[in-house]
């Protein structure tokens, strides 16, 4: 006679079906799973050879088969949602993509280097400018880089930075952040607002992810979008 004590033992008669399946999974090269059907075999196993003159608490019956139901009910439910996550992206992909020929205004101050391709993004001069310079920092907010675009005008001017640092070395991909300044031809302070406006023309994906395009060469994340004309714009 086998004796199993609040855990799940069995004779090789009644885990058969659980032994096989558990030797067809190894075969094929994943690891061994177990069924409903696979757990009440080895759950009536247990009762049949338990101790007659010291048998098992019945609480311990329901609480294997409590957790049981909790395992089943939770990999249902991860399903459920991994296929809600996987609409909802496809409707926002089909969202973002209406906002082709669209008139918008972005903001944000971060470059996102991927490592290969230039970070850009833009910002909008209040007045022309002689002198401009980007300061791009880490997320320690040490300087990485400084940036001289030279005599602006007003408006929209775009900024490309390559990723590498003031020695040529190429730094590690990840999110930075950029601040700019700007005087003018009589060494006054030109204002610098961190949005830019224009019409979009491409949205591309990536990971998960929106970027945005507009007509003046400027890219961004759609988490930049700070707002969008009602109306159709005329490119």
């Amino acid at each position: 006679m086998t004796t199993a004590v609040g855990s799940l033992t069995s004779s090789p008669s009644a885990s058969t079906s659980a032994t096989q399946t558990a030797a067809t999974a190894t075969a094929a090269g994943a690891a061994p799973t177990m069924n409903e059907q696979d757990f009440l075999q080895l759950l009536m196993a247990q009762m049949q050879n338990q101790d007659p003159l010291q048998p098992d608490d019945s609480t311990a019956w329901v609480t294997q088969l409590a957790t049981y139901s909790q395992v089943e009910q939770s990999v249902a439910q991860t399903s459920t949602l991994n296929t809600i996550s996987t609409q909802l992206q496809g409707l926002s992909s089909t969202n973002t993509a209406n906002l082709i020929g669209k008139s918008v205004t972005l903001q944000g101050n971060t470059l996102a280097w991927n490592g290969t391709s230039p970070a850009t993004s833009a910002v909008t001069l209040a007045a022309p400018a002689q002198h401009v310079a980007v300061t791009v920092s880490d997320s320690g907010g040490n300087t990485v880089k400084v940036l001289q675009l030279g005599p602006q005008s007003t408006g929209s001017v775009s900024i490309q930075w390559d990723g590498t640092n003031q020695t040529g070395q190429a730094e590690p991909a990840g999110t930075y952040t950029f601040a700019v300044s700007a005087t003018g031809a009589n060494g006054t302070s030109v204002g610098v607002s961190q949005s830019v406006s224009g019409i979009v023309t491409q949205v591309s994906y990536a990971n998960g992810s929106s970027t945005l395009t507009l007509n003046n060469g400027t890219t961004a994340s759609i988490s930049q979008l700070a707002s969008v004309n009602a109306a159709q714009a005329t490119q």
